[in-house]
C-alpha cells in the first residue's frame, strides 16, 4: 500500500503519526467503494453494479464513498505505519484528524513512559514517633466498662433512666350514673417493667411523675386523667390507680478496678495489667498505621526526586482500575456498583473521575517509580516466593497448609493472569523493602538467588499487573504486603 509517514513529538510521552496516503491508492479505494455501492442501490438508467463511476460519484458523493473506506483503511495503514516506523504504543492510539484531499491520518500515540529516578540509595527519610494517646487508653477502659454495664438494684428513690419492677392496677373511675357499672380495668400486672425516661412520658400524662422518688417496698394512690382532645379510648376519662414498687434499678457500669479487669479476661489480674495490654494493642495499631504513612513517605520522596514523564493514557488506566474496583466493591454489598453512587453523590462518572484524580495521579507516579526500581535492581521472584504468597493470600494455616476450600483458588493463582498478579505483587514487596531500608539508612535487602534456583525475573513478566503501591493518607495497614496489590486495589485497605 502506497502511503507516506512522519512523526511530530508531542508532550507527555505523545507522539503525532501523520500518514498520507498516495493518490494512487486513494482512487484505488474509491473505485472500489464505487463498485460496492453500485451494486448495492439501483441508480436510475444502469443495472444494480453496471453504473460508470464518475455517475456513482455524482448520484453518491464524493465524500459518500470516502465514508465507505476511511474507517478500514486508516486503521490499516495504521498498523503499517509503526510497524514501518518501530513505534511501541504503550496504550491505544486515538485519531486527531482526518484530512480527505489528500487523504491524510493524523493519530496521536502514548509511548512508553520515562522514568529517571532521583538517587534512592542516599534518599534518608525520618520515621514519624509511635505514641500511645492516653486519651485513647482512657476511651479503651470506658468501652470495657460499658461491656459489663447493667441493671442494678439500688436502696435510693426512683430517678429518670431507673428501670421500675412494680405491682400496678388502673381502673376508671366511675362518672354519674355508672355506679353499678362493672370496673373498667386499665392495668392489672404483676411485676410490671418501666423504665422512666424523660423524654418519653407515659400515658396518661404525669404516670412516670407519680413513679418518681418511690422507693422499693413503698405503695401508693392516685388519680390521673386523659386529656378530653386526646386519641386515647379513655379520653375525657379518669382513672384509679395503686402501684407497689417491688424493686428499683439503675443501669451502671462497673468501677474501673482489679474485678473490672478480671471480668475482661483471665489473663488480668489487676486493673494496671488491663491498662498495660490496652497500650501494647494500641501500640501495635499504631505501629501499623505508621508503616503505612512511612511507605507514603518514602515513595513520595522517590517521586519528588525524580522526573517522570507519562502520557494521559496512565492517568486514565488508573483512573478506569480505581472506578472498576469501587464497582466491585459496591456490588458485593448488593447495591448497583457505581451507579448506586452516582445516584446518591448526584454526580456524573466524569465528575466523579475528576474528583479522584489527584488520587489516581499520585498512585499512577508511586507505581512507575516503583516499577522502574524493580526493573533497575534486576529483582526477581523465586518460585518459593511465589509460593508462600499464594498460600498468604488463600490463608494457609500455620504449617503451610492450604485446606481445601482453598485449593482451587490457590491453583488459579499458580497459572496466567492469577500468577500474573502474584508475581507482580512479590517484586513490588522486595522493591518496597529495598526503599524502606535504604530510607532508613539499613543495609539494604539482598535478593541475589541461589545458583541453580527458579525464578521469574521482572522481565519475564510482560502482561502481568504493573506493581502498584496504592496507600491512601488515611489508610490503615497491618503489613507492607497490604500496602501492595494488583491494579485492581485501591489502597484503602492497603486498606
Amino acid at each position: 500500500m502506497a502511503f507516506t509517514v512522519s512523526t511530530e513529538p508531542r508532550e507527555n510521552r505523545q507522539l503525532a503519526v501523520i500518514i498520507e496516503v498516495s493518490q494512487d491508492q486513494v482512487d484505488k479505494e474509491l473505485r472500489k467503494a464505487a463498485t460496492k455501492v453500485a451494486g448495492q442501490y439501483r441508480i436510475p438508467g444502469f443495472r444494480k453494479g453496471k453504473a460508470p463511476y464518475h455517475i456513482v460519484v455524482q448520484q453518491f458523493g464524493l465524500s459518500n464513498l470516502y465514508s465507505e473506506f476511511v474507517d478500514d483503511l486508516g486503521q490499516q495503514l495504521f498498523r503499517d505505519a509503526i510497524e514501518q516506523e518501530k513505534i511501541e504504543p504503550y496504550a491505544q492510539s486515538s485519531l486527531e484528524d482526518i484530512q480527505l484531499e489528500p487523504l491524510v491520518y493524523k493519530l496521536i500515540v502514548p509511548l512508553e513512559p520515562e522514568v529517571k529516578l532521583g538517587d534512592y540509595y542516599a534518599m534518608r527519610v525520618e520515621e514519624d514517633p509511635i505514641e500511645v494517646d492516653e486519651a485513647e487508653v482512657e476511651r479503651r477502659l470506658e468501652m470495657h466498662r460499658d461491656e459489663y454495664a447493667g441493671w442494678r438494684e439500688v436502696d435510693r428513690p426512683s430517678q429518670y433512666g431507673d428501670l421500675l419492677s412494680a405491682d400496678v392496677r388502673s381502673v376508671i373511675v366511675a362518672e354519674a350514673g355508672e355506679e353499678d357499672a362493672a370496673e373498667t380495668v386499665v392495668l392489672d400486672e404483676t411485676d410490671w417493667d418501666v423504665t422512666l425516661d424523660e423524654e418519653n412520658p407515659l400515658e396518661p400524662a404525669g404516670l412516670d411523675r407519680e413513679l418518681l422518688d418511690m422507693r422499693a417496698g413503698e405503695e401508693k394512690d392516685f388519680v390521673l386523667s386523659w386529656p378530653a382532645e386526646g386519641q386515647s379510648v379513655y379520653a375525657g376519662r379518669q382513672a384509679q390507680f395503686h402501684v407497689k414498687v417491688n424493686s428499683v434499678q439503675s443501669y451502671e457500669k462497673p468501677p474501673l478496678d482489679d474485678a473490672l479487669a478480671q471480668l475482661v479476661g483471665p489473663d488480668y489480674t489487676t486493673l494496671e495489667d488491663l491498662k498495660q495490654a490496652v497500650r501494647e494493642s494500641l501500640l501495635e495499631d499504631e505501629g501499623k498505621r505508621a508503616q503505612g504513612r512511612y511507605l507514603d513517605k518514602v515513595l513520595d520522596a522517590l517521586v519528588e526526586t525524580s522526573a517522570l514523564d507519562y502520557p494521559p493514557a496512565v492517568i486514565e488506566d488508573q483512573l478506569d482500575a480505581m472506578m472498576q474496583d469501587m464497582d466491585q466493591r459496591l456490588r458485593q454489598f448488593g447495591l448497583d456498583g457505581m451507579n448506586a453512587l452516582l445516584r446518591q453523590t448526584k454526580q456524573s462518572e466524569d465528575q466523579y473521575r475528576d474528583q479522584m484524580r489527584p488520587d489516581a495521579i499520585k498512585i499512577a507516579e508511586r507505581n512507575l517509580v516503583l516499577s522502574e526500581v524493580i526493573k533497575q535492581e534486576a529483582i526477581e521472584a523465586t518460585q518459593e516466593d511465589i509460593e508462600q504468597r499464594i498460600k498468604q493470600t488463600v490463608g494457609a494455616d500455620e504449617n503451610g497448609e492450604i485446606s481445601e476450600s482453598s485449593a482451587e483458588l490457590a491453583e488459579v493463582l499458580r497459572y496466567g493472569a492469577g500468577r500474573n498478579m502474584i508475581v507482580s505483587q512479590v517484586l513490588t514487596d522486595k522493591a518496597i523493602a529495598l526503599l524502606q531500608a535504604l530510607a532508613r539508612g539499613e543495609e539494604p535487602p539482598s535478593f541475589t538467588t541461589e545458583s541453580g534456583a527458579e525464578t521469574l525475573a521482572s522481565t519475564e513478566t510482560e502482561g502481568a499487573e504493573s506493581p502498584t503501591a496504592e496507600v491512601d493518607d488515611a489508610t490503615e495497614v497491618t503489613d507492607d504486603s497490604e500496602v501492595v496489590a494488583g491494579d485492581s486495589e485501591v489502597a484503602e485497605d492497603a486498606q
